[in-house]
């Protein structure tokens, strides 16, 4: 399938600061060409055509939401004072009533957050077809798009479409193919979880995605009663029962991982598996911290991830930023544990790479030009003494309302606080009257 690219303007950015690979520049410029590609990132150049002057903001690359469920908006805070599995039920009662248009609804609500809090590419995994993922390619996101499924049999969304798992893994190879060429999507396979997908058809997944490349994106170790009751089922915890599979490898991007063992922790490093942490959501539903550190020492690659507003009730990943640093120095009793640096890498470049995007996530020449500029004239950004403060700024104190622009591949999505890509007064009011009714269908207002 061919796909016509959007018209890019080039553009030469100046701002107070930009965070690059080398570390931060002071007095910054990025330029980036018709192909969205950049050019130049680097000192301000006294000679240069200066296209968009960015005084009191600062540059930094997109940021890369490793696991969510986009169109889960609709049920933001459905269930915030209930354990795992209550919360998840009352979260599937609700799904059984969702119809496409409410999806759609759903999705596009998603898709204004992120952008405009500075999110630029998005691992997701739910209900999907080509019509949701045309909608993802206009707002102008990047995406790994898992559709969801459960067991060979079930029909996960009957109110959206009535396809069972088998059919809808044999969708997936042909959303696969259809988007081979796209720059914006990467497919993935989306078995839900070991606890709800049986062996078989875990393992037929598995060798489909060996034979295609087509990665794996599934749920690993969230609870501890997911983790009790796979080991009860099949006699090992969820990611050994995944290993012996064949799931884990380097095509697997695991979602969670909070309970893995000392043992499934080196073997998921030594396949090069990638691992989304999603701290504020582990914490809300009580599930627990993820061996972040334990990941990195092993070799695995991560990612930060939000999960869905339904467990985590905002899109904002300068939340995860700043959670995930403080929360496993807090666990570690070291201060020096993990760096804001460190975190930041996982939120854009590592994450790139982690859900199929190596091309984007830093600001350096040859790149994709996937870049946000924040404000740091507010309150709380207040005194910011430069490039010497930026990874300071960004770990600790930046804000995703502190966006004001957004581009991805060079295409402007977010200026000065409006959309450029969606409707956001009308992709509210669909989502409100869709929460609304849907809600009122599942009993749960």
């Amino acid at each position: 399938m061919t796909h016509r690219p959007h018209a890019i303007t080039p553009e030469v950015l100046r701002a107070d600061a930009m965070l690059t690979p080398d570390g931060a520049i002071a007095d910054a410029e990025l330029e980036f060409d018709e192909t969205g590609t950049i050019l130049y990132a680097g000192p301000a150049r006294s000679t240069s055509r200066v296209t968009r002057e960015l005084c009191g903001h600062v540059l930094m690359p997109g940021l890369v939401n490793g696991h969510t469920h986009s169109a889960m908006t609709l049920q933001r805070g459905v269930s915030d004072d209930e354990g795992f599995m209550p919360w998840l039920a009352a979260v599937q009662a609700i799904e059984q009533h969702l119809t496409h248009d409410d999806v759609a609804a759903g999705l596009e609500l998603a898709l204004l957050e992120m952008i405009e809090t500075g999110t630029t590419a998005f691992a997701d995994m739910y209900v999907w077809d080509e019509a949701l993922i045309e909608r993802v390619r206009e707002a102008g996101m990047r995406a790994m798009i898992a559709p969801a499924s459960f067991t060979r049999e079930t029909v996960g969304f009957p109110g959206v479409t009535g396809a069972t798992g088998e059919e809808v893994t044999e969708a997936t190879e042909r959303l696969a193919a259809r988007y081979a060429d796209d720059p914006q999507i990467r497919i993935a396979f989306g078995p839900h979880a070991p606890y709800t997908c049986e062996p078989e058809f875990l393992r037929d997944i598995a060798e489909r995605s060996l034979r295609t490349g087509i990665p794996v994106h599934t749920h690993v170790s969230e609870s501890l009663a997911e983790t009790t009751d796979v080991e009860a089922r099949f006699g090992a915890t969820p990611g050994a029962h995944l290993d012996a599979l064949g799931i884990v490898n380097d095509r697997l991007l695991a979602a969670h991982c909070v309970h893995l063992t000392a043992g499934e922790i080196t073997r998921f490093g030594e396949a090069g598996a990638a691992v989304s942490h999603n701290p504020v959501s582990n914490l809300k539903l009580g599930n627990g911290v993820a061996p972040f550190l334990e990941l990195r020492e092993a070799g695995a690659r991560l990612t930060l991830g939000t999960d869905s507003v339904a467990s985590n009730n905002s899109l904002d990943l300068f939340e995860e930023i700043k959670t995930a640093t403080i929360l496993h120095r807090g666990v570690r009793h070291d201060a020096a544990a993990l760096r804001a640096a460190d975190v930041l890498h996982v939120a854009t470049r590592g994450g790139a790479e982690a859900i199929g995007f190596p091309a984007s996530g830093a600001l350096t020449a040859g790149a994709n030009a996937d870049v946000i500029a924040l404000d740091v004239t507010g309150t709380h950004a207040t005194p910011f003494s430069g490039a010497a403060a930026l990874v300071s700024h960004l770990g600790f104190a930046a804000r995703g309302t502190d966006v004001r622009h957004v581009y991805v591949g060079g295409r402007h999505l977010y200026a000065d606080g409006e959309h450029l890509t969606l409707d956001a007064s009308a992709v509210r009011a669909r989502a409100r009257s869709a929460a609304e009714r849907v809600r009122r269908e599942a009993g749960s207002l």
